[in-house]
């Protein structure tokens, strides 16, 4: 069976984290089943855009830490890599702020950016991938308002450089259509151990715009499919339903049923929740597939600017893929005749000032 484990962990505080990211290591083979001394290795942490990590946006850098020091017990050499998810980000405030620069400073860890590619079935992937013996992804569980979850599977999209990211989400803003591109990107670049920072979590209107909520937990696994479906067991959800973790499954790249996955370590139903809020935009997910075209038109989402809260930075004018945001001093706007509804401008704002404004019939069904 695929094996994953799951370990309670209360804070960031280094010496509990490393015990929680070691034992859960241990617990699916041990970091010794898959680095070798000598090996180069890539940590790919979640590093969407330069926030602190108290706001849960990326991978928090205790988590990064201990990866770095358990691969290097093992005789590897740890570098850690990723790409912001807005075009023209400055990956240097990114690798600030989100405190991988401290880490890389203290542990003596090389930082590199995504940004020379190569190119694999049409997809420009980072070069960093193929130079390097083993990959370790280190995502953030985490709402997403297009794929209802990002974990694992999803965090390999980052190993895509350039603006193939924005295009790909433009030219599929259907969660049916973007997950096939997520599936096919993970299939390429495959991660040979997933470790998930669950201890604070994001829910709400993710992967950006959410809130922070406390999840307590590390898991650990070889098949990143199977930690997404362990995953949305604890927030509520059918592992199915969230169409990158179906996408993947039928192309054989991992398992969800949770049927066939052994647990490791703590209860699961321990860190079961309840009420974990989902993104705004689920209630569109939930009208039959019969029906929707029919409904369309007045139960609508769309992103829309706080012109109080922006600060002006236009990194989501720049990362729009159809050229639909204007950003000026004395207002904002975004063209709906344009708009594709990807939410790269919500993902990407760093102020939290793109919300989703539903329809009034959409509010009234689902509140």
């Amino acid at each position: 069976m695929t094996k994953v484990s799951i370990i309670r962990c209360p804070d960031y505080n280094r010496e509990r984290v490393f015990d929680a990211v070691s034992r859960a290591v241990d617990l699916v083979g041990g970091i010794g089943s898959v680095v070798k001394p000598g090996m180069k290795v890539l940590l790919k942490p979640n590093l969407l855009s330069a926030r602190p990590p108290e706001d849960a946006v990326d991978t928090h850098p205790e988590v990064v830490r201990a990866v770095v020091q358990l691969v290097r017990r093992a005789g590897g050499v740890p570098f850690i890599g990723d790409s912001p998810g807005g075009y023209g980000a400055d990956m240097d405030e990114v690798f600030e702020k989100s405190g991988m620069l401290g880490v890389s400073k203290s542990e003596g860890v090389e930082l590199v950016k995504f940004t020379a590619s190569k190119f694999v079935d049409g997809i420009p992937f980072a070069r960093h991938i193929f130079e390097c013996d083993r990959i370790i992804s280190i995502p953030k569980m985490k709402t997403h308002c297009i794929t209802l979850i990002t974990a694992a599977v999803k965090n390999m999209y980052g190993t895509v450089v350039g603006l193939y990211k924005a295009e790909r989400h433009s030219k599929a803003p259907k969660e049916e259509d973007f997950a096939k591109v997520v599936a096919k990107v993970y299939a390429i670049a495959r991660p040979h151990l997933s470790i998930l920072d669950g201890i604070t979590a994001m829910e709400g209107d993710g992967p950006s715009a959410g809130t922070a909520r406390n999840l307590n937990f590390i898991m650990a696994g070889k098949d990143a499919v199977a930690i997404d479906a362990v995953a949305c067991r604890i927030v509520g959800i059918a592992p199915l339903e969230v169409l990158v973790t179906r996408e993947a499954c039928e192309r054989e790249l991992g398992e969800a049923d949770l049927g066939k996955i052994e647990i490791a370590g703590d209860n699961i139903d321990s860190f079961v929740t309840t009420n974990f809020k989902l993104p705004a935009t689920v209630f569109y997910k939930m009208i039959p597939s019969g029906v929707v075209k029919f409904v369309a038109a007045l139960m609508q989402f769309k992103p829309a600017i706080d012109e109080q809260a922006c600060a002006r930075c236009k990194l989501c004018k720049l990362t729009c893929p159809v050229n639909a945001i204007d950003i000026e001093e004395d207002f904002c706007s975004i063209n709906y005749k344009k708009c594709v509804k990807c939410l790269c401008c919500q993902e990407v704002c760093p102020y939290k000032a793109i919300g989703i404004r539903r329809s009034l019939l959409a509010k009234l069904a689902w509140g």
